[in-house]
Formats: structure tokens, C-alpha cells, sequence
């Protein structure tokens, strides 16, 4: 197998950046390639929306090491690819699962983000497609929890904090990963009209955008989050799903 396509998403939280992220996860297992999907938000939204619950995550792992030091020098004796892997949770042949998990301290994620890191890269290869859902705001492209990217995603709504945050993404992103290219996107979810489309078209010029996809307010997305059932169960005709279509088929 080749060189893997890296997505990393990122954007405000409160955006709906899980929600697609879920969508996008059900789209690409349409195209019958094996799929890592990485949940790095500590809190595991995304699990619980592609419909499975975290199991073995890197928090807990890192944990048991610190609390027992026998198995910590067991683990230091295995390839990192090997210890990671056994992590991974496996949905069917062409998904599988690596959760974050909760971090290590009051406000500390360098040791689980590193341990990401590690996993990520060692684990790459054995992957077409790697889907990454990353935690709110800046801190983990800043901490470089990802080896790199090829496209980062970047989602907000129609708000002006929203647009803040992924520009911010966008100079973070380019700073720790400028020395190899990549393709960035913005996808503007919660449209309701055109007065919407005109305002944020006009707001992501200010901040050096162009929008690639107006992803419209979803009725049925906000029935299956009030219900809890999983997102990746959405119907086809769904508005999002079948704008996120497009947006998959022409540049993922």
C-alpha cells in the first residue's frame, strides 16, 4: 500500500465539526478503502456518532503505565506500531478506530498527543484513508499531534468566532506543517439561507477564504443528535450528507 491520504478537521467547538466529521466517515467508507478514523477529542463525540463506544483509548494506556512500571517497560520493548495497534478498534473490514481518550492532568495533553503522534505514524501505512477529528480550538495542531497532513479541514459556522478560529488554525497549521504541502478546506455548515451564504462568503474573504461547501441547516442531523441515535445512520438524502457527497467525491 501506498503513501496514506491524512484528513485532519478542525475548527470551534460547538460548530457541528463532530457531526460532519461523522458524515464524512460514512461517505468514505462508501469508496470500499480501509479507514482509520481517529477520535483525538478527549471528550469522544465522534465514537459514539459513527455508532461504537471507546474501549481501549491512549489515555488509559498511558495511565496504566504511569501506575505500573512493569508494564511500562514491557511496553518500551514492543515496536510502538505493535502497542498501538492493539488499541485499535475494528467496526468492520474497511473502518477502524483509535480514541484519544481523556488526558493525563489538570489541562495536559502532551503525553497522550505524543503517544498519538507515534501511533498515527507508525500506523499510516496500513491505511488508505486516515480521518482525524481533532479537539476545539488550536492546541493539538500546535502540539503536533499529527506526523502531517494532506488536507485540513476546517469547519465553522456562520459566526465571526467561528471564522476566527479556523483562520487561526490555518496560520498554526502552517507554520508546524509549511515545509510540506497540503490542501486546506472550509466548509461552512448551518446555512439557512442565502443571506447566510452572501454574509460568510463576504466574512472568509476578510480572514483570506474562499468557501468550498455551504453545508445547509439539517433537519434530520439535529432529530438523530436529539435522539442520540448514531450520525453515520443518515439517510442519503439528507441535506448534509448529500452536500458533504460532493464535497467527497471532488476533492477527497
Amino acid at each position: 500500500m501506498g503513501k496514506s491520504n491524512i484528513m485532519v478537521i478542525g475548527g470551534k467547538g460547538g460548530v457541528g465539526k463532530t457531526a460532519l466529521s461523522a458524515i464524512l466517515t460514512k461517505l468514505l467508507l462508501q469508496k470500499k478503502e480501509r479507514l482509520l478514523l481517529i477520535d483525538a477529542d478527549p471528550v469522544v463525540s465522534l465514537t459514539y456518532a459513527v455508532g461504537m463506544e471507546p474501549k481501549s483509548t491512549i489515555g488509559d494506556f498511558r495511565e496504566k503505565l504511569i501506575v505500573d512500571s512493569g508494564k511500562a517497560r514491557e511496553a518500551t520493548k514492543k515496536p510502538m506500531k505493535e502497542v498501538i495497534g492493539q488499541l485499535v478498534q475494528k467496526n468492520n473490514d474497511e473502518m477502524e478506530l483509535l480514541v484519544m481518550g481523556r488526558s493525563e492532568g489538570m489541562g495536559c495533553f502532551c503525553g497522550i498527543n505524543d503517544l498519538l503522534r507515534f501511533g498515527i505514524e507508525s500506523l499510516c501505512k496500513e491505511y488508505d484513508n486516515i480521518l482525524i477529528d481533532c479537539e476545539a480550538g488550536v492546541e493539538q495542531v500546535n502540539r503536533r499531534a499529527v506526523h502531517r497532513m494532506d488536507k485540513l479541514i476546517l469547519v465553522t459556522d456562520t459566526s465571526k468566532r467561528g471564522m476566527e478560529t479556523v483562520a487561526q488554525v490555518r496560520e498554526v497549521a502552517l507554520k508546524y506543517f509549511g515545509d510540506s504541502p497540503f490542501t486546506v478546506y472550509l466548509l461552512v455548515n448551518r446555512i439557512r439561507d442565502e443571506n447566510d451564504i452572501l454574509t460568510t462568503t463576504a466574512l472568509a474573504k476578510e480572514h483570506g477564504f474562499e468557501v468550498n461547501y455551504f453545508i445547509p441547516e439539517d433537519l434530520t442531523l439535529l432529530k438523530y443528535n436529539a435522539i442520540g441515535r448514531p450520525l453515520i445512520d443518515l439517510p442519503e438524502d439528507s441535506l448534509s450528507v448529500a452536500t458533504l457527497k460532493a464535497f467527497v467525491n471532488n476533492e477527497l
